[in-house]
């Protein structure tokens, strides 16, 4: 990763680095830091004491939504850490990365009268040359970008993100600070390490710092839109590339509202036709084409007037290859016919486990975890919190898990809460299962059947039944 030599401190640094951390330490531990810490049981027992002083003279409240919501103000860098931690239940349990999933990128904006220079520097071209009308105030702001409205020379209405100014700069300082805080903190407590805190760390800054080149998203949406050519009821916004650059990012203008106020629309929408689009669209982008929208909130997903699903933003996206959905099919597969054992043999398979893993305990825990799910009608089982259960064993039994599992865990989490939300009775599996019969028709029937044959209990049957039956033809053959 050409990302990581920049972000690991130099010594002379360090000095910054804890001056901060004690500023950014004494805000997080009033709101709830130290708690969260216990629960992940890091801290080495003589420091345990250390530790409960701390809680009770600092800690004012337990971290909650609000000030998730306000991590970008300490830095942008901290919105893009709880971002990528809500990907992670493998390592922080699903208690923190269930309540980071909620976190919204909110920040104040930054004044229009740079983000017009950054257009007019990026273009070329005065503000006037390029808009009819530019409005100054934006619709929307973020950690990484903001947004405006404007309207084309040729009367296309669009959407022009801006990046804020500095931002690469500002996100370096952040990464900076958090490998060194990882540093320390392996100092301290040798089960820090255990966690691979500084691996994380380098993978969410190499993306985070891919996502704020503007091009990179505007191609991501082609793509998806190309995925959907034959596909009437999904598209995303039209790219405008000669006003898109690293810095600025020109798209169509959706004239619509969130999937969760649909109420609001002039037009009346079948809820239950709705959500089975949107259940399809989830499907095709997971299973059929191994290209999934990495940000799913309610925010990035809008309705037009017609009906017509459109996503926006695409700056997290996930790549599945033909061998992940493989063994995400099997995986889910197993999970619904309650076939633990052979969950676990599926991970073995594919170099998921260590040689000394206790296949059996595994077994048993798996079976702890699914049952109480499983034995829930249908309709009311959610695959995304199983699939999250199944991840967050990885960290008892060393399961070896890669982040784009993780990335794809959260984006069913928050697929089925939308569903959900517009309509309660909505099961996105339960809607797409014969798109997923038939997928595995066409990709992985000889899997399965291969699977049956290596089941000793089922060949040794299936050749019983065979003699049995060439019995019965040679005793009719002799009787002539």
């Amino acid at each position: 990763m050409r990302h990581i030599k920049v972000i690991v401190p130099k010594f002379h640094e360090y000095p910054l680095i804890i001056s901060r951390c004690f500023y950014v330490i004494y805000i997080l531990i009033r709101n709830g830091l130290l708690t969260e810490i216990e629960r992940l049981n890091i801290i080495n027992k003589k420091y345990q004491k250390v530790l409960n002083t701390l809680r009770f003279i600092f800690e004012k409240k337990k971290i909650d939504n609000e000030f998730l919501n306000n991590l970008g103000e300490i830095g942008p860098g901290f919105v893009k850490l709880g971002q990528a931690l809500s990907t992670r239940p493998d390592i922080f349990g699903l208690n923190i990365t269930n309540r980071l999933i909620l976190l919204q990128d909110k920040l104040p904006p930054f004044s229009d009268v740079i983000a017009i220079k950054i257009i007019e520097e990026e273009t070329n071209k005065k503000i006037d040359e390029i808009f009819n009308f530019f409005e100054k105030k934006p619709i929307a702001a973020a950690s990484v970008a903001q947004v405006h409205k404007g309207v084309l020379k040729n009367g296309s209405k669009v959407a022009i993100k801006v990046l804020r100014p500095n931002i690469e700069q500002t996100l370096f300082r952040d990464f900076k600070f958090f490998y060194g805080i990882c540093n320390v903190l392996e100092f301290f407590s040798t089960n820090c390490k255990r966690l691979s805190l500084k691996e994380i760390i380098a993978t969410f800054a190499h993306s985070s710092l891919d996502e704020i080149d503007l091009r990179l998203e505007a191609s991501n949406s082609e793509q998806l839109s190309e995925n959907f050519n034959d596909y009437e009821l999904f598209d995303t916004p039209k790219i405008y590339w000669e006003y898109t650059t690293k810095k600025i990012l020109t798209s169509e203008f959706i004239d619509g509202v969130r999937i969760d106020e649909i109420n609001n629309l002039k037009t009346n929408i079948n809820v239950k036709n709705l959500t089975t689009v949107a259940s399809e669209i989830f499907f095709y982008q997971t299973f059929r084409d191994g290209f999934f929208h990495g940000d799913l909130h309610p925010g990035n997903i809008f309705i037009n007037q017609s009906g017509k699903i459109i996503a926006i933003d695409f700056g997290i996206m996930g790549y599945l290859n033909l061998n992940d959905r493989k063994f995400l099919a099997k995986l889910f597969n197993f999970l619904l016919k309650k076939e633990f054992f052979k969950i676990v043999k599926l991970h073995k398979e594919n170099g998921m486990l260590d040689k000394d893993t206790d296949l059996y305990k595994l077994t048993q825990e798996i079976r702890i975890l699914a049952t109480p799910i499983l034995n829930k009608p249908i309709g009311d089982i959610s695959m995304g919190h199983l699939f999250g259960e199944i991840l967050a064993l990885s960290r008892k039994f060393n399961i070896k898990i890669q982040a784009k599992f993780c990335l794809l865990q959260k984006s069913m989490i928050m697929a089925e809460g939308i569903a959900r939300q517009i309509n309660p009775k909505a099961n996105i599996w339960q809607t797409t299962e014969p798109l997923m019969e038939e997928w595995i028709n066409d990709n992985m029937k000889y899997d399965f059947l291969f699977e049956k044959i290596n089941d000793k209990s089922f060949f040794s049957k299936e050749l019983f039944e065979i003699f049995q039956k060439v019995d019965k033809i040679l005793k009719i053959i002799f009787r002539f």
